[in-house]
């Protein structure tokens, strides 16, 4: 049974990419992907309405391994940080909140630093950690939410055959502007409708 004291081995590994829990030695790293994206995660994540410091940065690693250890989800959630395998480059972040134990049911978010977009490494991630948790952990459903207006991001489900579950009219504020705006919500509970891919 899939509890907040249920371990998750990490790291998950494809043939691309390696996807890890945050580690201090790597803050370099996310904050340089941070700072170069920032035009374009300004848009669609709340937090990122102002450059982050190193202090800011070190912070927050330290609240994400905090999370990892009790299993909390609130606020940054479980976030697992994206990178190229070969070159160790950091690409970006995946991150699974909004759990329900009782299910279980997760939800995912993510993003990727500007200069790795339209590489597929964020459909990679999302199809290896969804497959990671159906068959490594046993959930029995993963939700991605996207604004409707961010149409990128509704790509990743759709291309890896996620169900459409619906529009939810007027369930959130607009982060670029903060208007009242709509949510796509997609899920998946059977990890045989996902593409084939190498994980470990």
């Amino acid at each position: 049974m899939l509890t907040a004291s249920t371990d998750f081995p990490m790291p998950i590994i494809t043939p691309r990419l390696l996807l890890c829990q945050p580690v201090a030695s790597d803050a370099k790293k996310y904050f340089d992907a941070v700072t170069e994206s920032m035009n374009e995660i300004t848009l669609w994540l709340p937090w990122a309405k102002h450059y982050p410091t190193m202090i800011q940065v070190m912070e927050y690693i330290k609240e994400c391994n905090n999370n990892w250890i009790t299993k909390n989800n609130s606020n940054f959630g479980l976030p697992l940080w994206i990178f190229e395998k070969n070159s160790s480059e950091f690409i970006g972040n995946i991150i699974i909140w909004n759990i329900a134990w009782d299910i279980p049911k997760f939800e995912f978010g993510y993003w990727c630093r500007t200069s790795q977009t339209k590489n597929g490494y964020i459909t990679e991630a999302v199809n290896a950690l969804t497959q990671y948790c159906f068959r490594q952990l046993g959930v029995k459903r993963i939700e991605i939410r996207c604004e409707i207006n961010n149409t990128r991001a509704q790509l990743v489900p759709k291309r890896l055959g996620f169900d459409l579950d619906g529009i939810l009219r007027n369930s959130t504020i607009a982060v670029s502007n903060g208007a009242l705006t709509d949510t796509v919500l997609f899920s998946c509970i059977d990890p045989k409708n996902l593409p084939i891919l190498d994980i470990k």
